[in-house]
């Protein structure tokens, strides 16, 4: 090293030496009468340049102050019905205090403060979305209430965030193993009054499993605080709205629900349950049209269903002493559905008449059954904030399907084509069973928070299908199969989090292992893959002063195939069309970047980098020298998107919350393929959430949202501009513990998105025939210690639960 360096590093390291020296630690009691415990008091303490920080106590009393520099400071303590303190003290070496409060004379008795929590709040990694007294969401599932949160688009039972793209959904911290059209009918099931809050995590930690590319949306259940007995009953009755409807003989499509909840905390444990029922019926479906050279194919495939759910839910955690806790979580749950698909296929010259007709008619009779089971083990390791979790899953979901199909080919002017008529029965079973075993272990040191962990997760899935053609009892192998699938993860992650001064630094890195094998019997075809993946995450924030904070943000993250989208299988829809499962698809890999200010926590801006690298999705390729089309999933896609973001969040008028989004960007998508082309274009998403208090004691509410898409790139293909509109009133009763509620959602119809794509030189068009429009009234009513919160329970099992369709 030359003298150069050395002159320039050694002053350097010195006083690096001494400030490192200089610092000291403030900790402390506070405690009331007879010595004992004030749990919760509020400590402030502020230098003489008027920087201050605050802690709260802990349930001993005790609190702490780190990394503090020579100098005198002024130290605030106080709790509701006590006295403050308000002292000086002079801080050169680690010191300990003991903080005495006098009770205030005459206590105020029968004295209520209410305050409503703000819709939404921001955080440096998340938005949070608070549902309580939130109009709109009464009544809702699950799905609806998830739909309510700025920024969250359901389309094709696909959720995402506008402009970052897919996510993984947990539920109490705990990652669902359900995908597609399974999770977004488990969301269904849900009462959005067991919602308490939904987080939108856009920027996951390493604690956090890798999956969900545009980040995390976590459901937080109502939780408790205050022991005691408490519950709730909710029910609703909904409408589908429709323009015009198929004429099937059902006058009315929609749904009952009815929910209710049970927690009881005592000293040493607690006990929770809750019980769903829903039963309804509904409409759904899609369309597909495609333009060949000298004719014009057009799918429509609609699907009436009646649908009932059962979910059943008990837990019950122990408190073995001060420091431990052990505790176990059971859920069931029963799906039946029952309904039949209309396949109208028409097939047009270049004139535009009718050349000949295809229609289909199948039958569907699924029942699926899960059950999952949680033991966790929680201990606070001593009384410096170390703490230990374990938690060991399993979970099982098993589903059998009966189903017969039936496709005739009529000609242009309607007559049944004698010998065209194709049938078909198959029986299905998937069974998929899930365990996990994780750990996480926090370590807070006068340096840094530290956290490590890992996680151990075996997946076992198998499923077969079995077709019988014309209802014989004769098999079609070249339909059939059978299919297995293993899949063996193991992951460690560490992280910190550091402060200093007006910075904040979370950093951390997971790396996963992961090994997977697929055997298909039928085609004799066996597939192995073994991965390492490396995921960083760091978060860098700045507080410039009370009034503004900025943050960066980098991160990578990794989607998953679903079971289903790896399943070789044939799906039929005509004996034309079909579609069939990849066990060769791999995982598409995101990278993450984005610059945020929020200035008062009512202006958020951003600026944002998304890169997708291994890109799948769903292709539909059509043959121009006949009718059939194949839609399967491939790895084709590298896209490349920036934008920026803009979220306002203000009171105009005395009563009324307002939130407006603004959000656009600018999409690159380059294909690998030859016969699919890349595509590029900007796209831009607004909204605006709206609560009005009607009168001064709060018990008369009205809401009004909407939100717009305008046109943007989706994988490789273009959306068409669609939106939605949703108006509710609510009114409260009987001191609050009654609820009662009216909404209209999705009151244009006009919420179905239509994407136009071109492969093979053909141009498609996808439309979603999903049905959001309905009318809904509710009532909710509150009995017993309304302040009763239980602690979400995390599982180990959360990615892996995310998969099954």
């Amino acid at each position: 090293m030359s003298a150069k360096r050395v002159f320039i590093l050694l002053p350097c390291l010195v006083l690096s030496l001494f400030y490192c020296s200089g610092q000291s630690t403030l900790t402390g009691t506070v405690t009331g009468q007879n010595a004992a415990a004030i749990p919760y008091a509020t400590v402030s303490l502020s230098d003489v340049a008027g920087k201050s920080s605050v802690v709260q106590a802990d349930t001993a009393g005790r609190f702490m102050f780190k990394n503090l520099i020579t100098r005198t400071y002024r130290v605030k303590i106080y709790s509701l019905g006590y006295g403050m303190v308000d002292s000086t003290i002079r801080i050169d070496r680690d010191t300990v205090i003991h903080i005495s409060l006098k009770p205030l004379k005459g206590s105020l008795k029968g004295v209520t403060v209410r305050a409503d929590k703000p819709f939404i709040e921001r955080k440096p990694d998340r938005v949070i979305y608070h549902l309580a007294g939130n109009v709109t969401a009464a009544g809702a599932d699950g799905l609806e209430a998830l739909s309510k949160a700025p920024g969250i688009k359901i389309n094709n039972n696909i959720i995402s965030i506008a402009g970052k793209g897919l996510v993984s959904v947990m539920v109490n911290d705990r990652l669902l193993h359900l995908s597609g059209e399974e999770l977004t009918r488990y969301l269904k099931s849900m009462s959005a009054g067991q919602i308490d809050k939904i987080e939108i995590i856009t920027h996951p930690s390493a604690r956090y499993d890798a999956s969900g590319g545009g980040g995390l949306i976590n459901i937080i259940t109502k939780q408790n605080k205050q022991p005691g007995l408490s519950g709730d009953i909710q029910g609703s009755l909904m409408r589908f709205l429709f323009t015009n409807p198929p004429d099937y003989g059902v006058p009315v499509y929609g749904y009952g629900t009815g929910s209710a909840n049970l927690n009881y905390n005592a000293p040493k444990w607690s006990a929770y349950g809750n019980v769903t029922y829903n039963r309804g019926r509904e409409l759904e479906g899609y369309g597909i049209e495609i333009d060949y050279p000298k004719q014009h194919w057009a799918m429509g495939d609609t699907g009436d269903y009646k649908h009932s759910t059962i979910n059943f839910l008990a837990g019950a955690d122990y408190k073995i002493n001060a420091h431990t806790t052990v505790g176990f979580q059971y859920t069931f749950g029963k799906e039946v559905y029952q309904g039949a698909d209309y396949v109208h296929n028409p097939i047009y010259n270049i004139g535009g008449g009718v050349d000949s007709i295809l229609r289909s008619f199948a039958t569907y009779y699924p029942i699926a059954l899960s059950n999952s089971l949680n033991l966790h083990f929680i201990n606070d390791l001593g009384t410096n904030g170390k703490k230990l979790t374990v938690d060991a899953d399993y979970f099982n979901y098993y589903r059998t399907d009966l189903s017969s199909f039936r496709t005739n080919t009529y000609s242009g002017e309607g007559k049944l084509i004698p010998g065209s008529e194709t049938r078909y029965k198959d029986t299905t079973k998937q069974n998929i069973l899930v365990y996990t075993l994780k750990a996480d272990l926090e370590l807070p040191t006068s340096f840094a928070k530290f956290m490590v962990g890992g996680k151990l997760s075996f997946i076992d899935n198998y499923s077969n299908i079995y077709y019988y053609k014309n209802d014989s009892l004769t098999l079609n192998h070249a339909l059939s199969n059978e299919f297995r699938y293993n899949e063996n993860t193991q992951a460690l992650y560490a992280s910190a989090i550091k402060a200093i001064g007006s910075w904040k630094l979370q950093a951390g890195l997971r790396t996963e292992l992961t090994q997977t094998t697929g055997i298909s019997y039928f085609l004799n075809r066996k597939t192995r893959h073994t991965y390492l993946k490396l995921f960083p995450s760091v978060l860098v924030s700045y507080k410039a002063d009370e009034k503004n904070n900025l943050s960066l943000s980098y991160g990578k993250r990794i989607n998953r195939p679903t079971f289903w989208n790896l399943n070789p299988y044939i799906s039929l829809m005509t004996a034309y069309s079909y579609v069939e499962g990849n066990p060769s698809l791999q995982p598409e890999y995101i990278t993450n970047m984005a610059l945020t200010h929020t200035f008062k926590e009512l202006l958020t801006s951003s600026v944002y980098v998304n890169v997708i690298n291994n890109g799948f999705t769903s292709i539909t390729r059509a043959n121009a020298d006949s009718n059939y089309i194949h839609t399967m999933p491939l790895n084709f896609i590298k896209t490349l998107r920036y934008g920026i973001s803009e979220s306002l969040s203000l009171t105009p008028l005395r009563g009324l919350e307002s939130t407006v989004q603004v959000n656009a960007y600018y999409t690159r998508a380059h294909s690998s393929h030859p016969y699919i082309n890349g595509i590029t274009g900007f796209g831009l998403y607004v909204a605006t959430n709206n609560t009005l208090t009607l009168n001064k004691a709060g018990t008369l509410k009205g809401a009004a949202n909407f939100w717009c898409q305008f046109p943007e790139v989706d994988h490789i293909g273009r959306s068409n501009t669609y939106y939605k509109l949703d108006l509710g009133l609510m009114v409260f009763t009987l001191h609050k513990k009654l609820s009662i509620a009216l909404n209209g959602s999705d009151l244009l119809q006009s919420s179905g998105s239509v994407v136009h794509t071109t492969v093979q030189d053909l141009h498609e068009t996808f439309t979603n025939f999903q049905v959001f429009s309905n009318i809904k009234l509710s009532a909710s009513w509150h009995f017993g210690n309304n302040k009763v919160k239980r602690k979400p329970i995390s599982t180990g099992n959360e990615a892996e639960r995310e998969r099954i369709n």
